[in-house]
């Protein structure tokens, strides 16, 4: 791994379900873990019914910790550089604790 291509600052939001007073649910947003990454994106393009929908992923490359093991695809999303990532899954990298990889798709707004 290279460390010097470890340039971009991310934070792992860890996702809460909430209910107001009136039973509504939302989803509420904590910062969990920040640290620095290396970002490899790519652009394609789906066609569905027609019409043809750009989709944007990405993959953050992190040295490994304890705190991202517990990391998951349901319960968490990366925020960088003012974008929001789902994480749709997680790549330990060989399980040798020394890198993991997050691939993401990027949330429209």
């Amino acid at each position: 791994m290279n460390i010097s291509a470890l340039n971009t600052r991310i934070v792992f939001e860890k996702l809460t379900v909430t209910t107001d007073e009136y039973g509504n649910h939302g989803t509420k947003a904590e910062e969990y873990y920040s640290c620095y990454a290396t970002v490899s994106g790519t652009g394609t393009e789906e066609t569905a019914a027609g019409t043809t929908n750009p989709r944007e992923t990405a993959d953050f490359t992190v040295r490994w910790c304890a705190a991202l093991q517990a990391v998951e695809s349901d319960h968490f999303r990366i925020a960088a550089g003012g974008h929001l990532y789902n994480i749709l899954y997680v790549n330990p990298m060989g399980n040798r604790h020394r890198s993991l990889k997050f691939h993401c798709d990027r949330v429209k707004r």
